[in-house]
C-alpha cells in the first residue's frame, strides 16, 4: 500500500470479534458484522526512524494500514466514519469488495478535555475506484500516496498530513484550477505554510459546495465574492504563478 517500505508490512489477520468493540450499540455490531468479509493490518510505520510526537495536542507513536474486505462497498461510508472515532493511531484504511475499492483517512488529534480520547477533525473517503480496470483517477492518486515521492517525514504527523491533504486535494481537485500546481510544489516541506495552504484549500472546497445548494441570488453573490477571495489568498500563500 502506498509503497511502503517491507520493513513497515506486518500482515496481522484480525478476528472480527476482536474488531468490533463491545461498547458499539447492538445494531452497529450486527451491521459492521454483516458488513466485514476480513480484516487485516497490512502495515504500521513504527519506530524512530520517522520520529514520533509526544505532546500536548498529539500522541503519536504508529501510523497504521488496514485492509478491510467488505460484502458491498456501500458501507464503507459508515464503516469508516465508525473506526476513524475507534481507531486511536493515525491510520488509513483500504476497503474493497469484489469490485471496488476507496481508501479512508482522517485528521486526528488527542482530546483537551480526556486525553486517554481522540477527536476527529477532518475526515476523508477517496472517490470509488473499479478493481481489475484501469483508472487514471486511481493511478494519480497512488502516485502521490507514493512512500517515494512524500517529501516531509519531519515526523509521524507531519507525513500522514502531507498523505491526507494531498489525498483531499486530489478528489476535490475541480475546486482550484492550479491544483496540480500545489501538488507538485515544495510547500510541503514547510509544515507552517502546509497547514495554511491546507485550511484555505479546504474553505474554498466547502464555499464551492455551499454555492451548489445556495437558493437567493444573494447568497449565491455573496459566495462567488468569497470564492474569488479564498482563489486569491490560496493562489498567493502557494506561490502560484499563471501559466
Amino acid at each position: 500500500m502506498f509503497g511502503l517500505p517491507d520493513t513497515y508490512r506486518v500482515n496481522v489477520d484480525v478476528a472480527l470479534k476482536d474488531f468490533i468493540p463491545k461498547a458499539l450499540k447492538p445494531n452497529d455490531k450486527k451491521r459492521i458484522k454483516d458488513a466485514i468479509e476480513s480484516v487485516r493490518l497490512d502495515y504500521q510505520i513504527a519506530g524512530e526512524e520517522i520520529p514520533s510526537v509526544n505532546n500536548e495536542e498529539y500522541r503519536c507513536q504508529v501510523i497504521q494500514f488496514y485492509d478491510i474486505e467488505v460484502i458491498n462497498i456501500k458501507d464503507a461510508n459508515f464503516l469508516a466514519s465508525t473506526y476513524q472515532n475507534l481507531i486511536k493511531p493515525l491510520c488509513v484504511i483500504h476497503m474493497h469488495d469484489t469490485n471496488d475499492e476507496v481508501y479512508s483517512m482522517a485528521i486526528k488529534r488527542l482530546s483537551q478535555i480526556d486525553d486517554m480520547q481522540i477527536v476527529v477533525e477532518q475526515m476523508l473517503l477517496t472517490d470509488k475506484y473499479m478493481l481489475g480496470i484501469p483508472d487514471s483517477n486511481r493511478d494519480r492518486l497512488m502516485a502521490y500516496m507514493n512512500y517515494a515521492t512524500v517529501k516531509n517525514k519531519i515526523d509521524k504527523v507531519q507525513l500522514y498530513k502531507e498523505w491526507f491533504y494531498k489525498a483531499y486535494m486530489v478528489v476535490n481537485e475541480k475546486a482550484y484550477i492550479h491544483t496540480d500546481k500545489l501538488l507538485d510544489g515544495n510547500s510541503w516541506y514547510d509544515a507552517d505554510r502546509t497547514a495554511r495552504i491546507c485550511q484555505k484549500y479546504v474553505e474554498l472546497v466547502t464555499s464551492r459546495g455551499r454555492l451548489k445548494t445556495a437558493v437567493t441570488n444573494a447568497e449565491k453573490m455573496k459566495l462567488n465574492k468569497e470564492i474569488k477571495t479564498e482563489i486569491c489568498q490560496l493562489t498567493e500563500l502557494g506561490g502560484v504563478q499563471d501559466d
